[in-house]
């Protein structure tokens, strides 16, 4: 690893500038462009950047007072792999640090578990215990370095008992994390991890917790892209978000909160797709419904509540195996929907995603395109440049109209409700059937796919890496349970499991844990229990104690 006092302290207080305000043939820009005779309508539908209803972007100067966050995502293998390409992304230019844990760690499976021992670290970095963040972040202070993480509701307690053990205060931790455990329903695998009624409540209660003692800490909520990349067009998108972000807050206001002290601290998770117009439409849209969402329906007073944040991925499911190299013009066409669309961070997919896990190259290309958008392409000169476009200004009323309806009939049946019937789930198959029959058609064409298809191709060049470090990280995880304190383990899980079983908020009690060397399964595994479950959601593992 790099000294500590190189690659990571050049990120703690950096501040990327807006390196030219001309056009390449040396015209001067203007920050943002508007009527010359603004009238009513303009301001009510409208209004200028950084003005309510925050159509046309959340800050007055956009990019110009301060450049959206470029993050590149890295996870693979043990904690020492990860932080070898987080030390590699950081050096190419990236001013965030995006953190992606294996499918293990992200459902609350320790990575001894009988079932699954070959997918340690695949698709992401093994991460079950404290001291394996400890390892992954040495060096890195947590209040002055922004760590994204790529999972939901478990990361807060494990990132913040890192915190807590180094003995500073939670009200300095900074970060951000997606606690969104609906999402994780809604895509796959969650009910079986954690059933709608405990998943929904178990956001309520890290969001509630990190917002009264972290309000530094950003909530990725909701966490849209994964909901759009399963199956949603962009009206959707804003539907299904709004309807999870409602739910939540009106299950924080019952819980004495005010949406003043909620909502500065969301930012909402999206993707940018292929359809270049129709997502900058949505980012407008969204920012609009959304101001108007905490002004007019919760009684929003602060303008922090009223002016979304927004992070955005591009999309790793409009990416194609066939001529990967393509896949940079879908990326790079996508950033640039992202930012005329006035988002706060961006992380731009590698080219060679559908082929493996991301090469250092490819990593570094994607941050490239980025740079090449910022100081070549102008893309942070102006804020909303496509303001006042006929087109764009159609689309954006198109799709939250049709967000509108969609969430009306969501809130009718119950968000809840929605979920668990399969509601929803049908609407996003539906929403892929059209899609493949659209393909199979040709109605849609995909380059590479159903037209345009190479005859043949070199074979593209795979990420490679050593399991030598994942298997000693699964032997010392092992060696660890042996060798912690069998007295602070145990009294820290049933702690858990009373806190858990009478209906409180068991944040606090699961950051105990931690630090007493509870891995993410038994942390996860006692709350399931508290609540009637089985231990092991795959039914392999036994409690590894008897809860009184």
């Amino acid at each position: 690893m790099n000294d500590e006092s190189n690659v990571f302290k050049t990120i703690e207080n950096v501040e990327i500038k807006l390196s030219r305000t001309k056009t390449w043939s040396g015209f001067e820009t203007d920050a943002f462009y508007r009527p010359a005779s603004p009238d009513a309508s303009y301001a009510e539908q409208l209004g200028d950047p950084g003005a309510y209803p925050y159509t046309r972007g959340a800050y007055p100067q956009m990019y110009r007072s301060r450049m959206w966050t470029l993050r590149n995502i890295v996870g693979y293998g043990s904690p020492e792999d990860t932080r070898a390409g987080i030390e590699m992304v950081l050096a190419a230019g990236g001013t965030g640090i995006g953190i992606v844990p294996d499918p293990l760690t992200t459902q609350s499976i320790d990575p001894d578990h009988p079932a699954f021992g070959p997918e340690v670290g695949l698709e992401g970095c093994s991460l079950p215990t404290l001291r394996d963040v400890e390892r992954l972040l040495s060096g890195i202070d947590l209040g002055k370095v922004d760590t994204a993480w790529h999972w939901a509701a478990m990361s807060y307690p494990l990132v913040a008992s890192v915190h807590v053990k180094r003995g500073q205060p939670l009200a300095e931790l900074q970060g951000s994390n997606m606690p969104d455990m609906l999402q994780e329903t809604l895509c796959g695998w969650g009910k079986k991890i954690a059933p709608v009624e405990l998943g929904h409540r178990t956001t309520v209660d890290v969001v509630e917790y990190s917002v009264r003692n972290s309000p530094r800490w950003a909530l990725g909520m909701p966490q849209a892209y994964d909901l759009r990349e399963r199956g949603l067009t962009p009206a959707g998108e804003i539907a299904v978000g709004m309807a999870i972000i409602n739910k939540i807050m009106e299950d924080l206001i019952d819980r004495g909160l005010h949406v003043d002290q909620i909502a500065p601290s969301l930012a909402w998770v999206s993707t940018s797709d292929i359809d270049f117009f129709e997502e900058v439409a949505k980012f407008r849209a969204l920012r609009r419904y959304w101001a108007r969402t905490m002004k007019e329906r919760f009684g929003s007073m602060d303008a922090r509540s009223q002016r979304l944040r927004i992070a955005c991925h591009t999309s790793g499911k409009s990416l194609v195996y066939k001529q990967p190299l393509n896949n940079l013009t879908r990326t790079a066409i996508q950033s640039l929907a992202a930012l005329c669309g006035g988002v706060q961070s961006l992380e731009a997919c590698t080219f060679d995603e559908p082929v493996c896990v991301p090469t250092h190259e490819s990593r570094e290309l994607a941050t490239r395109q980025q740079q090449i958008l910022a100081n070549e392409v102008g893309a942070a000169r102006v804020a909303d440049p496509f303001g006042g476009s006929y087109y764009i200004e159609a689309l954006t009323d198109q799709v939250e109209a049709a967000a509108i309806e969609m969430l009306a009939r969501i809130e009718e049946t119950g968000l809840l409700n929605a979920v668990e019937s399969g509601q929803l789930e049908q609407s996003m198959d539906e929403f892929n059937h059209t899609f493949q029959r659209e393909l199979d058609s040709g109605e849609r064409i995909l380059v590479g796919v159903n037209q345009f298809v190479p005859v043949e191709e070199p074979a593209p060049t795979r990420f490679k890496f050593d399991r030598t470090n994942t298997y000693n990280h699964i032997r010392r995880f092992s060696e660890l349970k042996q060798q912690r304190d069998k007295g602070a383990w145990q009294s820290s899980l049933q702690t858990l499991y009373g806190v858990a079983r009478d209906g409180n908020n068991p944040v606090q009690a699961m950051i105990d844990a931690f630090i007493a060397d509870a891995s993410i399964a038994e942390v996860w595994g006692t709350v399931r229990v508290a609540h009637g479950l089985d231990y092991d959601p795959y039914g392999h593992i036994s409690a590894p104690m008897v809860y009184a």
